[in-house]
């Protein structure tokens, strides 16, 4: 009976210490505040004023080096809260998200939000390239919550892609916050739905990464754009309301 007792003691211990390591090993590793300012990398490269007909073209497409499609698996963007509470059409509000690493190896996420101090050109002077992690916001209101509508948001986080220090390292289980600022009206030039007041509304967000590069060879410039993951967040139940009064006008750092 006492070694009975003993072994069962022993399971509960064990049980205990797995359970705080798994605790520990899952947390929160960094918090960026966008809301605070954030900056696009300018382009420093240009054709040269003595080309007669300069040559522009577009390249995109996905990173040869990523595994698998583009809509990963090992990430998950949660919204985590909104302020205030109750979203007012028309007007700003802030919004606090989680990029958390629930795969299975650690994955790396751009984390500076100055792009201007981890821009890098080629030692020849003829391409210039960084990484980019863009987060936007959606609203679904109606009976049908049917067409999204994408919100004037911005706000995003950048990288060198030959200098891992300027990623952030998200371990399994790990997770990063990351607050953004956003208004309750269309962001785009043609909207293809409403907003309209509806207490169970549905906010969803968006994480777009991607190598962005800029080339000039002679007479000839190219933009580049190689997408590395995307993700959409799980829907986020929130009030939208008409407006009680309009907030002042924001200024949109980038």
């Amino acid at each position: 009976m006492q070694r009975r007792r003993a072994s069962i003691v022993a399971a509960v211990f064990f049980t205990i210490a797995v359970l705080g390591a798994n605790m520990l090993s899952a947390q929160m590793v960094g918090s960026r505040d966008l809301t605070s300012g954030w900056r696009v990398p300018s382009e420093h490269i240009s054709i040269p004023q003595t080309c007669e007909k300069p040559r522009y073209s577009i390249a995109d497409g996905q990173q040869v080096d990523t595994e698998g499609p583009t809509k990963t698996k090992e990430l998950e963007l949660t919204i985590v809260a909104t302020s205030p509470v109750d979203l007012e059409i028309g007007n700003d509000f802030n919004a606090t998200v989680r990029l958390k690493n629930v795969g299975a190896k650690a994955v790396l996420v751009p984390s500076a939000a100055d792009g201007e101090r981890v821009l890098r050109t080629s030692d020849d002077g003829t391409e210039e390239k960084y990484e980019v992690g863009d987060i936007s916001f959606r609203v679904a209101t109606g009976k049908q919550h049917g067409i999204p509508v994408y919100l004037n948001s911005a706000g995003a986080l950048f990288a060198n892609p030959d200098e891992k220090s300027s990623y952030l390292s998200l371990e399994p289980g790990n997770w990063l916050d990351i607050k953004l600022h956003a208004r309750v009206e269309c962001g785009l030039e043609n909207c293809m739905a409403e907003i309209h007041p509806d207490d169970k509304a549905v906010l969803t967000a968006w994480w777009y990464q991607r190598v962005l590069t800029h080339r000039v060879s002679g007479c000839e410039e190219t933009h580049g754009s190689f997408t590395v993951r995307e993700l959409d967040s799980a829907p986020f139940t929130v009030t939208v309301r008409n407006p009680s009064t309009k907030t002042s006008a924001v200024v949109w750092n980038h």
